[in-house]
């Protein structure tokens, strides 16, 4: 009995500490970096801007996807979902990492579970590459089929094991994949180091690629926790004398990088941090031009430049390739272009025949007959067709000899060389709005921030991300005094807490309660007086390209404008001119100009002052009318009618007056 009481005892005990001890935990939180325990992580694809599902089209469908793996973690293990048509029943899913197939997957009818070990996968400059290639059936009809027989990949993560090491120089600060950037400046910031901390954003925008990066900007000293998230960097802006330095606050955690100079150096300090990073994450690629572009001919811009070195199709069938490149990624506004497509083919077989098109948008805008051997075509692309983001697809329809459209029957190979290019004039070809951004911010652009505080350099940095993650070139915005910035000329954003610094500039819409009423006369949107909300404009004024973005109503922050935009299409999902979001609705966006819609602005209650007063003067009121019921009250209760004067009984009618008989 004793035995089992001390047995009990320290099963009691036992258990008693289970509350107190702290465990790792094996389960995968919900966020876009997941941390397990101190050696378990977990990457969403889709996460990392890879659209699901991933698709990969018969004939011999490819992609190709880049995982950021930084330092001190190592790949693991690739997990998913994995479907296919009937018709690719017999096929495999082929799966490497860019230098060796890893796996071959089985396609059937039934979907799977998809899992392949990453161990010894290579990691290149903090990146693993993954490649899934299509292999079709022997029996399939290439040429019957089409892309309508597929492969669908979904839920795609990435698991990784160790432990993220910190930075030790100024040159790794930058991971390879940025979430999170925190920036601290003065409590009174200038318009210098104000452009520091925009340019900083701008490169960390570069560096989270296609996914959402958040900013969070804070003025004046602030405590920093250096938490072990390779994903999240901190940068600190200090006056002083000029220096460079990490900053660690806990051993082991992420250091902050110091920035500190005086105000006429701090933006010459952050750009040497900005070149360590574009140097690290984006290596310079030197154009082979074939030949310089003609007089009047601006360019050209290689596809090597634009992150396609070669372009290679190989098999029977449709084979394509698709270009996707934006106004932006060729320097600016650009109108009149022309691809200059320089390539080889392999010979189509005897009894064969082979086609070269090639597509602008959906629009077919080239047809031939396939060249044999190298060529060299320049194809113009209509304005018409031509828009800020853009889709080219190079497609070959090739058909074997006897039409054996069979996997591996009678071949070609087509090449693209990487000195293709693109040609154009500078110009404007879209309508006024949100589609002539970010090009027109190019090279460089002016922002006046009215007043430069917390709420305004917020919402500018999360502007600047929103048009910085719409190009791969490089945005380079320059703060300047409102005034400075109001009368600049070049592309320009302003930022203000008060509508009624905007006067004198042409804007879409005035930011003040308004309804639209359509030709016949019926409103078709309104905001009443007294209700606040957050506007956007993209307008042309005396030959430059503004933006603005201002509030109505005090009881909105600035700040958080954000929040109303769509965060995985961010700036490709505006269209119009204006976007507007009241407090309590939806955001909305159209075009005022050219649609046909007529603003016409609601006088707000009482107006201007009085708009403000009028409560306050209500309060008066209704003091003043509560203290006189308090001193009338008790004189009117006390004074009595005529007649009911004297002893306060009710008069007697036989009662006599005093001295009567």
């Amino acid at each position: 009995m004793r035995a089992l009481k001390q047995s009990a005892k320290r099963w009691v005990l036992a258990l008693s500490l289970v509350g107190f001890v702290r465990f790792p935990s094996l389960s995968i939180p919900t966020s876009p970096l997941q941390e397990g325990s101190p050696a378990a992580w977990e990457i969403s694809l889709r996460e990392l801007g890879v659209s699901e599902p991933l698709v990969l089209s018969a004939p011999s469908g490819e992609q190709w996807v880049t995982i950021p793996v930084p330092q001190g973690l190592r790949p693991v293990e690739l997990i998913g979902r994995l479907r296919s048509t009937p018709g690719l029943n017999g096929g495999r899913l082929e799966i490497g990492d860019g230098v060796r197939t890893l796996t071959w997957v089985p396609l059937g009818l039934a979907e799977r579970t998809l899992t392949v070990s990453l161990r010894g996968a290579p990691v290149t400059r903090g990146r693993l590459t993954l490649v899934w290639r299509l292999i079709p059936p022997p029996r399939l009809d290439i040429c019957a089929a089409g892309s309508s027989e597929r492969v669908e990949l979904e839920d795609l993560r990435v698991r990784l094991e160790g432990s993220p090491e910190p930075p030790r120089t100024i040159a790794g600060f930058w991971p390879p994949d940025l979430r999170v950037l925190e920036i601290n400046l003065p409590a009174d910031p200038g318009p210098e180091e104000a452009t520091a901390a925009l340019r900083l954003v701008a490169l960390g925008a570069r560096l989270a690629g296609r996914h959402p990066l958040t900013v969070s900007i804070q003025l004046g000293e602030g405590a920093f926790a250096g938490a072990a998230d390779p994903w999240r960097r901190r940068i600190e802006i200090r006056r002083g004398e000029a220096r460079l330095r990490l900053r660690f606050d806990a051993e082991d955690a992420f250091p902050a990088l110091e920035i500190q100079a005086p105000p006429e150096r701090v933006v010459e300090l952050a750009e040497g941090v900005i070149r360590y990073g574009e140097v690290m994450a984006f290596p310079e690629v030197i154009p082979q031009r074939i030949a310089p572009a003609e007089e009047g001919i601006s360019g050209p811009v290689t596809l090597a430049e634009l992150g396609w070195p070669q372009i290679q199709m190989r098999g029977s069938g449709p084979m394509e390739a698709r270009l996707f490149l934006s106004q932006a990624d060729l320097g600016g506004p650009v109108r009149g272009v022309r691809l200059r497509l320089v390539g080889r083919a392999t010979p189509v077989p005897e009894g064969g025949t082979a086609s070269l098109l090639v597509f602008l948008n959906g629009g077919l805008v080239a047809a031939e007959p396939l060249p044999v051997g190298a060529f060299d075509r320049r194809i113009a692309f209509p304005d018409g067709l031509w828009r800020r983001d853009n889709t080219v697809s190079v497609r070959v329809d090739y058909t074997p000899p006897g039409g054996e459209c069979r996997v591996g029957a009678h071949p070609i190979m087509v090449f693209i060389d990487g000195r293709s290019s693109l040609e154009f004039q500078r110009g404007q070809n879209l309508p006024p709005g949100f589609e002539r951004f970010p090009q027109s911010l190019m090279p460089g652009f002016g922002v006046g921030l009215r007043p430069l505080n917390a709420s305004t350099l917020q919402a500018a940095a999360d502007l600047v991300v929103m048009l910085q993650q719409a190009t791969r070139r490089p945005l380079r915005p320059e703060v300047r005094p409102w005034e400075e910035a109001v009368r600049t000329s070049g592309g320009l954003a302003l930022i203000t807490e008060e509508a009624e610094g905007l006067a004198g500039l042409d804007l879409p819409l005035d930011p003040r309660p308004f309804r639209l009423v359509d030709v016949d006369g019926r409103e078709g949107f309104r905001v009443d007086p007294g209700r606040a909300f957050l506007v956007l404009e993209a307008f042309e004024d005396r030959g430059r390209e503004v933006l603005v973005l201002t509030r109505w109503g005090r009881e909105v922050d600035l700040g958080r404008w954000v929040e109303g935009m769509d965060r995985e299409l961010g700036w490709f999902g505006l269209q119009g001119d204006v976007w507007l979001w009241p407090v309590g609705s939806e955001p909305v966006a159209w075009r005022v100009r050219g649609s046909g819609w007529r603003v016409e602005p609601l006088p707000p209650v009482g107006g201007g002052v009085w708009e403000r007063l009028w409560p306050w003067a209500l309060g008066v009121v209704l003091v003043g009318v509560l203290g006189f019921l308090i001193w009338a009250y008790p004189r009117v209760v006390r004074r009595r009618p005529a007649g009911l004067e004297g002893s306060g009984r009710p008069a007697d009618s036989h009662s006599h007056k005093p001295g009567s008989g």
